[in-house]
């Protein structure tokens, strides 16, 4: 684990001082396969703000000169200015019972012993209130990228509906997460309103890699890509394991960054009756829909509220996730879904949640509604998986599950 030093913090205050004296442009470079050294940063004019090793990149402030410099040295990859991104944000109303809840049949799953005991989750939101009685349980810690400090407290709320939402504690009270026993970890990378960069994104998967985390959970949005956002999902994904899930976003138009990258389950939204929601961005980067309108989860100060959106359809399929990794991989062996040899990676992850989803819409994936609804059942002594009716099957065509106790359908309604 590495941790922010007071000479980074001088040197991010220093950046910020230069943004008003100076024309120094804070950039994310890149280097090329085993080529990272950032003395090529510091020989061209640049100072460096924080380092990225395990993805060969970093942070920097430069002059304007130094952008000719770095493209043209055959060490670095890229240079490019840092962006912005928002939370896929979420309306609110007054408390009232969650039809979401109730509707996955959270209950028996838990009652099976699937919990996702064990599981490591890094939130990249506004924090996590961690004090709240639901969530102070299975919090282990976490980061605030925005204040550079290890107190990644949520002052905006989203942070904090979204941990509930996977992993409220069973305590009898208030409100029961997807998987009640897994570790969650708050990376605080988005401030008060709801914003942030490209720069702190890449931050927080960066900490997630250094941390050995098994899932990053991101119901944040942003409406351009950026080639250092790429190489760290690229990264963390393809060279350290970690299983990605994003918000596709909410209104008009493409899907949106982080889920529209191939390494990301992008989760878009479904209403109570399994018809797609008005607000769900749509395309080919939509692997599943889950639930999100009108869901109970918990807010700031130890409360509860509803909230809507893509970013509470997410924490669903998250929580899934943990309860798929707490689980036996051998078991799923006879699906044909994963090789059984006892460890799960992140193609099986995917290979099961768009093997087991409930088609909707058109026969086999489609840009509404991906793969499916979520639905996965894990019944005492490994899963029992049942076709649906869905007429004649074809080699294109995933096969759906009936689930016993764990049928996600989840309808999320974001309100930007």
């Amino acid at each position: 684990m590495s941790y922010i030093t007071f000479a980074v913090i001088a040197a991010m205050l220093l950046a910020s001082s230069l943004a008003y004296t100076s024309p120094y442009t804070a950039v994310i470079v890149s280097f090329t396969k085993g080529n990272y050294d950032p003395a090529i940063v510091g020989a061209a004019g640049g100072r460096i703000i924080e380092e990225f090793k395990n993805m060969e990149m970093l942070y920097a402030i430069v002059p304007p000169r130094a952008f000719a410099v770095l493209l043209q040295d055959p060490a670095i990859e890229f240079v490019e200015p840092d962006g912005q991104f928002g939370i896929a944000e979420a309306s609110t109303s007054e408390y009232s019972e969650s039809w979401a809840l109730e509707d996955i049949g959270v209950e028996p799953a838990h009652s099976s012993n699937h919990t996702g005991r064990g599981v490591k989750i890094a939130i990249l939101d506004t924090g996590v209130d961690y004090k709240h009685p639901d969530l102070a349980p299975n919090y282990k810690g976490g980061y605030d990228f925005i204040n550079m400090d290890s107190d990644p407290m949520d002052d905006n709320g989203h942070g904090t509906h979204v941990a509930g939402i996977i992993a409220a504690a069973k305590d009898g009270k208030g409100i029961v997460g997807v998987a009640p026993d897994a570790e969650i970890y708050a990376i605080k990378v988005s401030d008060q309103k709801g914003k942030g960069s490209f720069s702190g994104l890449v931050e927080g998967i960066n900490w997630s890699i250094e941390n050995d985390m098994d899932v990053v959970t991101m119901s944040i949005t942003g409406s351009d890509g950026s080639k250092a956002l790429k190489k760290a999902v690229e990264s963390a994904y393809n060279e350290h394991g970690l299983v990605l899930v994003a918000a596709v976003g909410n209104g008009n138009g493409e899907v949106l960054y982080p889920a529209a990258y191939d390494e990301v389950i992008g989760v878009g939204s479904v209403n109570k009756d399994n018809t797609l929601s008005s607000f769900s961005l749509t395309g080919s980067e939509v692997e599943l829909v889950a639930p999100g309108s009108g869901i109970k989860s918990a807010a700031i100060g130890g409360k509860y509220r509803l909230s809507s959106g893509t970013s509470m359809a997410t924490p669903f399929v998250t929580g899934a996730i943990a309860l798929l990794l707490g689980s036996d991989e051998k078991a799923w062996s006879s699906t044909g879904l994963v090789d059984g040899d006892g460890i799960w990676t992140n193609d099986e992850i995917r290979e099961v949640l768009r093997g087991t989803a409930k088609d909707l819409g058109d026969l086999g994936k489609d840009d509404l509604f991906g793969y499916g609804l979520l639905n996965l059942d894990f019944p005492d002594g490994g899963p029992s998986i049942a076709a649906a009716s869905l007429g004649e099957e074809t080699e294109h065509s995933p096969f759906a599950l009936k689930l016993a106790w764990f049928a996600f359908k989840i309808s999320l309604q974001l309100m930007t």
